[in-house]
């Protein structure tokens, strides 16, 4: 226990002593509150239109908020060595002369928010070198002038947000080696230079602004690690939206955009992404995610999801999420699953229509005779807690039609296409394969450029054409029920709106292939007479011989039974083996027959059943009576 006052009496004394300690003239400026020995001076809401005097020289941090300062003119602060934050915001400021900050060389934090600036003037904080963190948010900031924070050589964050900026231009953030956060929400930017920012950013914010696409600056931006676009009129993201160069991104917001539409090769390059939000689009579906190890985190409510074969993968891999952290995905379509969660919904349910059919206007009931199946979808892992480490499912809507022979395409079309256009694309599709699987498929492989999800393959043997659409960004497909033996060509052409225009494809994407197995309408090979035809007569010959062999093999063998029973009879019964009466007779059993087990039991005579060395085996016949040996049943 007196350990415990001791402590106490320190800990009381501490504060006393540094009061003790201060200077005679240290005084705490009129309509201020020091702390802490005037390490801490706040002069917040003091009506303030110019710096108080008296401020101590030992002065850390200095709170000027929510006063009427409406110019700081060059030496508005005194030497102030120790100082290192100062807060300024609503204080309504409308100039900075350059000078203003000469006296606060070791400022670290500055803040400036929430005030009437219309610009930064160059050489405003031309002494501030030690300054990190610069708070001009919620100001009237139109344009950034040139070289304006080029001073600032240890600058680590600055928060631009709630202007009224219209474009960020290549030398308006020049000077800034050590920039790793920008915050530019809530302007009006339309443009952002392909040079602007600095390569050492690690957040960026440019929500809340009027880009119409993802700017090219963000691409060459390789340590950016979040980045916030949401609020944009950013209706489609493509495969140009992000650069390679994007390998450290790990957080990705794209929020309230209006996106309608995002091809499957969108986020291929960010690799490493983690989080990913869509939240209060227009999507109706998402491509699988098959390019995002790492991500573990998807937040997509509030869009138009219609809930088909296409989301399939979308389902499975929610399935694999904890309830808690998985984002309710509402159907917005079919009628039938409107309202109703992905996750909850049976997965014989989530069927698509045929190719070209509108999927709104057709129900999971009434698609139910549409000659269409789901294609097996390809590998897409997803890391972290949602990855599959397996496969997570994708799904591909593929519809056959057969097409009679008077509708064969000639190599001429009736329409001139002109020589700049290929209906085609044959540019779009390389390195296309063909493997047998059994006797009647084929397995069709390909690679493709360019931002596609669907194709037509077609596939033609003599006048006969078929067609296999595939959709979903598969660039595998089986061919099924082909005619073995048979030669088929193989076409691979991308979806676009002239395809009924492509009569005759390109060599490059196509390839052709023969199935195993026979012919349908193979004939026997007939030998032709001659030294063949004697050979086989003479092995007819030679079988008919060996069946006759056989034949007299078995007529003997079941001869030979009976006389071999007769023969004993004989024996029993023959004069030389009979004895006088003196002798000892053996009574003959009578017939015994084992009804157990009928399928091992034997015929044996009385002979068989005496012992050879002791007992003499001859059977005498009484007078005037002809004794026949009896068989009988023994069983094995």
């Amino acid at each position: 226990m007196s350990r415990l006052w001791i402590m106490v009496l320190v800990l009381l004394w501490i504060p006393v002593m540094a009061i003790a300690q201060l200077p005679g003239n240290a005084q705490c400026p009129v309509n201020c509150s020091c702390f802490f020995s005037q390490w801490f001076v706040r002069c917040s809401n003091a009506s303030l239109s110019s710096l108080p005097p008296g401020i101590p020289s030992a002065t850390v941090e200095l709170d000027l908020q929510h006063n009427q300062f409406s110019t700081l003119s060059a030496g508005f602060f005194p030497e102030l060595a120790e100082i290192s934050i100062i807060y300024l915001g609503s204080s309504g400021i409308h100039q900075v002369e350059p000078g203003a900050f000469q006296g606060v060389k070791n400022l670290y934090h500055l803040h400036l928010d929430n005030n009437l600036l219309e610009q930064v003037p160059e050489g405003v904080f031309e002494n501030l070198t030690n300054l990190i963190f610069l708070h001009l948010e919620h100001n009237q900031i139109a344009h950034l002038l040139p070289g304006g924070f080029s001073s600032l050589k240890q600058l680590s964050v600055l928060d631009l947000s709630n202007n009224l900026l219209l474009e960020l231009s290549d030398q308006a953030l020049h000077g800034l080696p050590r920039l790793r956060q920008l915050y530019l929400s809530a302007n009006r930017i339309t443009n952002v230079s392909s040079k602007a920012l600095p390569g050492t950013l690690r957040a960026l914010s440019l929500d809340g602004n009027l880009l119409a696409s993802v700017p090219a600056a963000i691409r060459t931006s390789p340590m950016l690690s979040t980045l916030q676009l949401s609020g944009n009129p950013i209706r489609k993201l493509t495969s140009l939206a992000f650069g390679r160069r994007l390998r450290s991104l790990r957080q990705l917001f794209l929020d309230s955009l209006a996106l309608e539409q995002i091809t499957n090769l969108a986020f291929t390059r960010l690799r490493w992404l983690e989080l990913l939000s869509l939240r209060n689009n227009s999507l109706e579906s998402l491509q699988p995610l098959s390019s995002l190890k790492s991500l573990s985190t998807l937040y997509l409510t509030g869009n138009k999801w219609r809930c088909d074969c296409k989301l399939i993968w979308l389902r499975t891999w929610q399935k694999k999420v904890l309830r808690k952290e998985r984002s309710p995905v509402e159907c917005s379509s079919p009628g039938a699953l409107q309202g109703q969660l992905l996750v909850d919904i049976e997965l014989q349910k989530l069927t698509c229509p045929p190719f070209g059919t509108d999927s709104t206007t057709l129900s999971p009931s009434e698609n139910t005779n549409t000659p269409t199946a789901i294609a097996p979808p390809r590998d897409i892992p997803l890391p972290g807690a949602a990855t599959t480490a397996t496969a997570t499912t994708s799904a591909a809507l593929i519809t056959t039609r057969r097409l009679p022979s008077s509708t064969t395409r000639s190599a001429t079309s009736l329409h001139r296409v002109p020589e700049r256009w290929d209906p085609c694309l044959a540019d779009h599709i390389s390195s296309v394969s063909i493997r047998t699987k059994g006797d009647t498929s084929l397995v069709v492989s390909w690679s493709f450029s360019g931002d596609h999800d669907q194709f037509e393959v077609r596939y033609t043997a003599g006048r006969d054409e078929q067609v296999l659409r595939v959709v979903g960004g598969l660039a595998e497909v089986t061919l099924h029920d082909l005619r073995g033996g048979t030669e088929y060509r193989v076409c691979v052409i991308p979806q676009n709106e002239n395809l009924l225009e492509c009569q005759a494809p390109a060599v490059r994407q196509c390839k052709a292939e023969r199935t195993a197995g026979l012919p349908s309408d193979t004939q026997p090979v007939h030998a032709p007479l001659g030294h063949s035809h004697s050979a086989v007569g003479f092995g007819v010959a030679v079988a008919l011989l060996a069946l006759a062999a056989l034949a007299l093999a078995v007529t003997y063998r079941l001869r030979t039974r009976p006389i071999q029973f007769q023969r004993y009879y004989d024996e029993d019964g023959s004069p030389l083996h009979r004895r006088s009466s003196n002798q000892a007779k053996m009574t003959t059993d009578p017939v015994d027959e084992s009804m157990e087990d009928e399928d091992r039991h034997s015929y044996v005579t009385a002979a068989g059943r005496c012992p050879e060395e002791k007992v003499d085996c001859t059977v005498s016949a009484p007078p005037r009576l002809t004794l026949t040996s009896t068989p009988t049943y023994v069983t094995l």
